[in-house]
């Protein structure tokens, strides 16, 4: 027992003395040395399943510790399970330990070699031990420096590592991989021989095991993304950089090769298509604030539609995003202007559904209609959980600046595009249910078709996420997508508003064009200006206002036949009731009244049987 704790001890001293060590180089043995790097590599595209991995093995290994079952076999059989996890790239080596067990293995899939930490503690294995105690002491997941071997596994190397555990039950594992290439640090120039040839501004630089026996790292460079060079835009090795002398790109700009710069003129293009994406909803949002009392925008709701033009601005800014230059700027900014946009936009048009189906099913006399006010704070409501959403995603550190340059976070994309289609869904189903109302200008078809052009998008964005093209990282398919939802949320939307509109004014057109026994004028006349227009239907409505009025009148019994329909003497006017409350003040002034009042009658109205006693000029025209 005490032989075993002792051994114990002696394992986890040493496991403290490899953490501990200087960060520096390994002390090089007899036959070769071990190369570590100052930065840690770039982290691959799936970091967090990498990390996931290494916290379950090492739980696993954990588990086993605590009902006592950990040996040898058991967590050899344990790291040879943990080699076959489906990652990308695949796991190049797994460790595993437990110092108070006196347990440490390492497993190399690719030689299919088995190592045990008592039996082979060599320099060359030193930094994978080294590693796999690095997280001892840490609650998170620890990413190691890279580091070079030259001796068995000869390569650039990195790795991830966890402990799970507490007390005498802690476990730890890391799993490795292998990295082709890596970016040139100062800590290479001696390997290279010398310093790169290449410029620290405008080139990037790469570091590469080396076939030959002289040296043991070679170096490539290749212009920047938007720098360009008259030897081209590919790789130039070190050895033929030796020949034509150091590598300066010029950036792209008046005067550059245009063959050499084509990608950044794409990339200005996309941009600039983006930008004028968001001009025209700016422009049409300013057209529809102007006419919002017309037919067809004020029966669509003009708010509605102004929330939706500000949805497909964000969804087109979603896309202009993706030129900035931050990493993680570029992620965050475009993933909050893209759902907010899409939660603006086609929650706007799944409410819009609602309301026609509200007024469909409403059959009552006092229907009720869901008015402006309550679908934006509908609206409002789903804005503010979709901002909580990416509160949530942003202070998870979903955005990294050095995972191959954007959101890595696969799970965070699954899941918004998934409650993307399930937004799609709703308003489909609402669409469905209000097939046989009437509604003005086909509204309900169109925004149908925008639900379903959109939703097939998002599937074929998902789709092609699944298979490993990462379009979230790419210029070209963020302005696809914008341009496809921003444009049929547009097209859809505002179609059946602008035909209807021109439809008006063609009709009126071909009114004004009519002859003499459908319009105004004379045939080969010029056409009326809008002051005779006015005018004729002013006295057109003066004419229908008497016949009304002799129509009432006509063979009517409660009106008298005299002129004026004169009432009842019992009737009296305000100024005889005023005389009799006054008590006869002002009795001159009331006899005047009166004496003027049998001129003329009460009322010229409908009361008269001979119609009003007097005209205007434009009533005697008719």
């Amino acid at each position: 027992m005490w032989a075993r704790w002792a051994r114990g001890a002696a394992l986890a001293l040493a496991w403290c003395s490899v953490a501990a060590a200087p960060a520096g180089p390994v002390p090089p043995p007899a036959a070769c040395e071990s190369l570590l790097l100052r930065r840690p590599p770039p982290l691959p595209s799936n970091v967090r399943e990498y990390e996931a991995a290494v916290v379950q093995v090492a739980r696993a290994l954990s588990e086993l510790v605590d009902q006592g079952v950990a040996d040898e076999a058991r967590a050899s059989a344990l790291a040879r399970a943990a080699a076959r996890t489906p990652l990308h790239p695949p796991p190049a080596a797994v460790a595993l330990g437990a110092p108070q067990l006196s347990l440490g293995v390492l497993f190399i899939p690719e030689a299919d070699r088995l190592i045990v930490f008592q039996q082979n503690n060599s320099a060359t294995l030193q930094q994978f031990w080294r590693t796999l105690a690095s997280a001892w002491n840490a609650s998170l997941v620890i990413w190691s420096n890279a580091w070079y071997s030259c001796e068995g596994e000869i390569g650039w190397w990195g790795g991830t590592a966890a402990a799970r555990g507490s007390g005498a039950a802690r476990a730890a594992a890391a799993i490795f991989r292998r990295l082709p290439t890596l970016p040139c640090e100062d800590s290479m120039y001696e390997w290279f021989g010398g310093t790169p040839l290449c410029d620290a501004m405008t080139t990037d630089c790469e570091a590469y095991p080396s076939a030959n026996q002289d040296r043991k790292l070679e170096y490539h460079c290749k212009c920047r993304s938007d720098h360009w060079h008259e030897s081209g835009g590919g790789w130039i090795s070190g050895r033929k950089l030796e020949e034509i002398g150091r590598l300066k790109c010029t950036p792209c700009g008046v005067g550059s090769n245009a063959t050499a710069c084509l990608p950044e003129t794409y990339r200005a293009a996309l941009l600039a298509a983006n930008l004028a994406g968001m001009l025209l909803c700016i422009i049409i949002g300013l057209i529809i604030l102007k006419k919002r009392k017309c037919k067809a925008v004020a029966m669509g709701m003009w708010t509605v539609l102004e929330v939706v033009l500000i949805g497909a601005m964000f969804m087109y800014g979603s896309a202009a995003s993706q030129y900035i230059s931050a990493a993680r700027w570029r992620c965050v900014l475009g993933a909050w202007l893209r759902e907010l946009g899409f939660v603006a936009c086609y929650g706007s048009v799944v409410l819009r559904l609602w309301v026609l189906l509200a007024e469909f099913r409403t059959r009552k006399a006092h229907r009720w209609t869901p008015r402006d006010a309550e679908v934006l704070r509908i609206v409002a409501a789903m804005l503010i959980g979709a901002a909580c959403y990416l509160a949530a995603f942003t202070a998870t550190s979903a955005c990294e600046d050095d995972i191959g340059g954007g959101c890595a976070r696969a799970a965070w994309h699954h899941v918004t595009a998934g409650a993307e289609v399930l937004l799609l869904l709703a308003g489909l189903r609402i669409a469905h249910a209000a097939r046989n109302a009437n509604v003005p200008f086909q509204e309900r078809g169109w925004l149908a078709a925008a639900l379903w052009i959109e939703g097939a998008c998002g599937i074929a964005w998902r789709v092609a996420a699944l298979t490993g093209a990462a379009p979230e990282r790419s210029p070209l398919a963020s302005a696809a997508r914008a341009h496809l939802s921003s444009g049929a949320a547009l097209a859809c939307v505002l179609a059946p508003r602008l035909w209807h509109g021109y439809r008006a004014r063609s009709l009126a057109q071909e009114v004004s064009r009519r002859g003499p026994a459908e319009g105004f004028g004379v045939e080969g006349e010029e056409e009326p200006t809008s002051e005779e227009v006015r005018a004729e239907l002013k006295r057109l409505y003066v004419q229908l206002e008497i016949l009304r009025n002799k129509t009432l009148r006509r063979d009517n019994p409660h009106i008298s036949k005299r002129r004026g329909g004169r009432k009842p003497p019992h009737r009296r006017f305000s100024l005889q009731a005023l005389q009799a409350r006054r008590g006869g003040k002002n009795k001159g002034a009331v006899e005047a009244s009166e004496a003027g009042d049998a001129s003329r009658t009460p009322e010229d109205s409908v009361c008269s049987a001979e119609g009003p006693s007097h005209y205007t000029d434009a009533d005697t025209q008719a």
